[in-house]
């Protein structure tokens, strides 16, 4: 593996000096080499949630987008019970690995039925090319991961690609190992977080360009945003963005007061999906048990805190303790957190990250009242997750603010990449080969995840 490493480090460095004003192919190449070499030594189906969201790209390899639920559970193949029992184990020394797959019918009690089907074309394309090729069982879990990865890599180079200016902390972002990791499983993560890096590059794009926007930039930020909305509600707020464009950047009045509508239109159909369809989905699912064992509801949480106002206040004047816990979680990888992760990268990566974000040259010089304004934004996603993690999870009555709330710091990656526009000083620092550095710093990141999965595992 350290000399895999060292091999697919010198290729990208290489590759960035050969492309040094093409950060969106530096940035491609280096998630689709370090992604490759998690898809294939990352253990079965380790990544948080990945059973169920391998059986939901099971249910699309089957041709159901949108999941039924029948008496028995939603209808998957066998194959999704051969990896669910070997969960957690690697290929050597398993033999179950050259197993055929098995294509039976039969019946599994959850699959993030509450989530678009989109989410899942790619991985449940990987599986089918498995299946319709008649390849063993690892290849059905190797497969669909790689296009999940694909798929992630392309949409976030697109989005690197447009920005005139910020690449790099697109780049930075999007090659983050929690990235990286959760783009190459099964999980949905990485769709939300390539669709997010596409929304800014389109906006940190109108903002900068001296040209008219015109339907088609405002049309691909917006239905960005509204595919991620669709998966995390509050990520909906990505929309509000648009208001920091000034009115004579847009090539019509009509565009303009259009680009001012579609925002709340977003939330309103969004959080209308969330509440009357996504929640209804979610108690058809073996969580159902846990929510009546542990007296879980929405409606009586609301209730809870309308009554007793004062501890719902107090609650939310808490959700800092939480930023803590959210940085070393960053490099908390699976189910098997307390297992599987590193403190001492979980602090380098906090203190480059903040170097990064403070001294870089970002070159997008948001005025003060613009940077607030995306500060307010990042706030209120980031209590926004924590208040539908609090009605998801929680207990009726509940009055702490802690992990068991489910809230993970996967969840906020995307507001990473807002962190510089709100913190850049406007120094002049000039450091030789800066790119190249952060470049380095990556790749290294990147490198110690994957050699925390060999000797963990290995």
């Amino acid at each position: 593996m350290l000399i895999i490493l060292f091999i697919f480090g010198l290729i990208t460095i290489i590759y960035s000096f050969k492309h040094k004003n093409e950060l969106h192919k530096v940035a491609f190449i280096i998630i689709l080499l370090f992604g490759i070499l998690t898809v294939f030594t990352t253990p079965t189906l380790i990544s948080i949630d990945e059973n169920e969201h391998f059986a939901r790209s099971d249910m699309t390899s089957l041709g159901i987008l949108i999941p039924e639920y029948q008496k028995e559970g939603y209808v998957v193949s066998d194959l999704v019970y051969q990896l669910q029992n070997n969960m957690g184990r690697t290929i050597v020394g398993n033999d179950f690995y050259q197993d055929s797959i098995n294509n039976t019918k039969t019946f599994y009690d959850s699959g993030f039925p509450q989530n678009p089907f989109y989410g899942y074309i790619f991985s449940g394309l990987g599986i089918l090319l498995a299946k319709l090729l008649d390849l063993s069982v690892i290849w059905a879990m190797w497969l669909g991961r790689l296009f999940n990865l694909l798929l992630y890599a392309g949409i976030c180079a697109l989005g690197i690609k447009k920005a005139p200016n910020y690449k790099m902390a697109l780049l930075v972002v999007s090659c983050l190992p929690m990235s990286v990791f959760q783009a190459a499983s099964f999980s949905v993560d990485g769709v939300i977080y390539s669709f997010c890096i596409l929304s800014l590059g389109y906006f940190i794009y109108m903002y900068k360009t001296s040209s008219l926007i015109n339907y088609k930039d405002i049309g691909v930020f917006f239905i960005s945003i509204l595919l991620v909305s669709f998966f995390k509600f509050p990520y909906g707020l990505f929309a509000f963005f648009i208001f920091l464009i000034p009115k004579e950047k847009f090539a019509s009045k009509k565009l303009f007061i259009i680009s001012r509508c579609i925002p709340v239109g977003i939330m309103i159909i969004t959080m209308a999906y969330s509440l009357f369809y996504a929640s209804h989905q979610l108690e058809n699912t073996g969580r159902q048990i846990h929510f009546i064992q542990s007296n879980v509801s929405p409606e009586g949480q609301i209730n809870y805190m309308i009554n007793n106002p004062l501890n719902g206040i107090t609650f939310f004047l808490q959700s800092a303790n939480l930023i803590p816990e959210m940085v070393i979680d960053l490099f908390r990888f699976s189910f098997m957190q307390w297992t599987y992760n590193s403190f001492v990268l979980s602090v380098l990566y906090l203190i480059f990250f903040s170097i990064f974000s403070f001294i870089y040259p970002h070159e997008v010089n948001f005025k003060k009242k613009n940077r607030l304004k995306i500060g307010v934004i990042l706030v209120l996603i980031y209590i926004g997750i924590i208040f539908i993690q609090y009605l998801s999870w929680a207990s009726v009555g509940y009055n702490k603010l802690d992990m068991l709330l489910g809230v993970y710091a996967r969840y906020y990656i995307p507001l990473l990449t807002l962190c510089p526009l709100i913190c850049y000083l406007p120094t002049s620092i000039n450091i030789k080969n800066f790119d190249l550095k952060i470049l380095l710093v990556v790749i290294i990141f990147l490198s110690g995840t994957l050699i925390l999965t060999i000797s963990t595992f290995y």
